[in-house]
């Protein structure tokens, strides 16, 4: 899908979505200033719904999300190339306003899944991408809570607690080997 974006703005946004987990409204309201550049990470302050900015909706929402080397290199390229805005958003929409989530998803989010034969799907479940992923590698779910800004880790596994019900022998095993037992 990110490779089927035409347009390097809606490219970007389409890998940082994926890639930080953000929501979509934070990453509408997102300023360069937000950028942590030496500790490789965004700080979530804001977010944009319904034409107006508003704070976090909870206290955990207002966050620090950490990226991988190669996000940090792109959003560097993309921070070269975005247009310049009084706002200083990293995703600015047209004439310095921010992006607009129905816009975005008519005119770029649903046409590049088309393009890459993808069915459809909301632009939220970017975010679930992510989650998914960090624990399909094996992150632990509070460090999976913390970068979502869910409010507890019992809300992250409320979400994603089907994702990690796996069948694993080997963790038998392993208990089995780490508790020594005289034979019976």
């Amino acid at each position: 899908m990110i490779a089927a974006t035409d347009q390097p703005g809606f490219k970007m946004l389409f890998y940082f979505a994926v890639m930080s987990g953000a929501r979509q409204g934070e990453l509408f309201a997102l300023k360069w200033s937000d950028v942590l550049w030496a500790s490789n990470q965004i700080q979530i302050q804001r977010t944009y719904n319904h034409g107006t900015f508003y704070e976090p909706k909870t206290k955990t929402s207002k966050r620090k999300i950490d990226l991988g080397p190669m996000v940090m290199t792109a959003l560097k390229r993309w921070k070269l190339a975005c247009p310049k805005t009084e706002l200083d958003l990293a995703f600015p929409g047209d004439d310095d306003k921010p992006l607009q989530h129905g816009h975005v998803g008519r005119y770029h989010f649903r046409p590049a899944l088309a393009a890459a034969e993808l069915p459809r799907m909301r632009f939220h479940d970017l975010r679930h991408t992510y989650a998914s992923l960090l624990i399909d590698q094996g992150e632990n779910v509070v460090y999976i809570q913390k970068q979502l800004g869910h409010s507890k880790p019992t809300v992250t596994l409320d979400i994603y607690a089907h994702l990690m019900e796996k069948h694993r022998p080997e963790a038998a095993a392993k208990l089995e080997n780490g508790i020594s037992v005289a034979e019976w």
